[in-house]
């Protein structure tokens, strides 16, 4: 299944709601802060999140991306990819290695 402009809109919806409100402790970021904070217009956002926003830019997804202090790549995760818990685990494990042996490569030759 194809990677959708509505699955753009959650993963966006799901970043903000797991970010804390500073205008309401205790509850998710509300769509009004997001756009405050990416200084985008509350109306572009709520249509973003709910998949009608037809041709969302670049410019405005990196300010949301920054706004929600992520990696633009997050927005276009497929939903269709859910991992198993072992599946998650291993894959840090790797991602762990594979840091460590860089960080070993690197003070066995420095980058000139």
């Amino acid at each position: 299944m194809a990677f959708s402009l509505q699955d753009l809109g959650n993963n966006i919806k799901r970043l903000r709601k797991s970010k804390p409100s500073k205008i309401k402790p205790g509850r998710p970021m509300l769509q009004r802060e997001l756009a405050n904070e990416a200084h985008i217009p509350a109306s572009s956002l709520c249509n973003i999140e709910n998949g009608k926003y037809k041709n969302p830019t670049w410019l405005m997804l990196s300010k949301i991306a920054r706004a929600l202090n992520c990696d633009i790549s997050e927005f276009f995760v497929s939903n269709d990819q859910q991992l198993s818990a072992s599946q998650i685990a291993i894959q840090e494990m790797i991602d762990m290695i594979i840091k460590e042996r860089l960080e070993q490569i690197l003070k066995e030759r420095p980058i000139k």
